[in-house]
């Protein structure tokens, strides 16, 4: 069929063409904007050392300290996928995870290696005081298994764990990508239903 005739059958059809993008423009605005409202955080959290340690050696110069910290950060990230840590975390927030899965563990947070001594958490939750209940459990809990590692050794120039006050924002969906978004979506289903529906005349 040529391109003409595609265009024909949605003018014999238009209609069914048009009520067919309409619906789905409403259900799409309807799963936005009747979602529940959630928040979006992103917490900060930056690694510095507890000292320096005095050496005549080549062993702790700035070059090879920033290579520690930075292993020490993709430790970090690698502990916020942690499902055991956190599960810690959660707890420390006064979340019960019992009928959380393993992978909702897994994803809870999208923790990201910034710098080499820089970590930025992102996570979203269904109201503005819990995220402050979960972001201040994420950095006592990272703080004390960072304290924990050292507990044996003590070291003065072991790693510490500075954060950042989080960023709390209320998510709101952009309101032309949405409808553009839609809009595309409803057309493209609105032809095929056209389609369908000339195929089975």
């Amino acid at each position: 069929m040529e391109l003409k005739e595609y265009l024909q059958i949605i003018k014999n059809n238009l209609w069914l063409f048009i009520l067919t993008t309409i619906i789905v423009i409403m259900a799409v605005f309807a799963y936005f904007y009747l979602s529940p409202i959630s928040y979006s955080t992103s917490l900060t959290l930056n690694v510095s050392r507890q000292g320096v340690q005095n050496t005549d050696q080549f062993k702790y110069d700035d070059f090879y300290r920033l290579q520690a910290d930075e292993k020490f950060v993709e430790t970090i990230v690698q502990w916020l996928q942690d499902p055991r840590i956190v599960t810690d975390i959660y707890n420390s927030a006064g979340i019960d995870t019992k009928n959380f899965s393993l992978r909702q563990l897994e994803k809870s947070f999208t923790p990201e290696k910034l710098s080499s001594q820089m970590i930025t958490v992102n996570f979203s939750t269904s109201n503005a005081k819990t995220a402050e209940k979960i972001s201040g459990a994420i950095i006592s809990v990272i703080s004390k298994t960072n304290q924990d590692l050292n507990k044996d050794q003590k070291e003065d120039t072991w790693f510490e764990i500075v954060p950042q006050d989080p960023i709390i924002l209320q998510y709101k969906p952009d309101f032309k990508l949405v409808l553009l978004g839609s809009v595309l979506a409803g057309m493209f289903l609105a032809f095929w239903v056209v389609m369908l529906k000339h195929y089975l005349s």
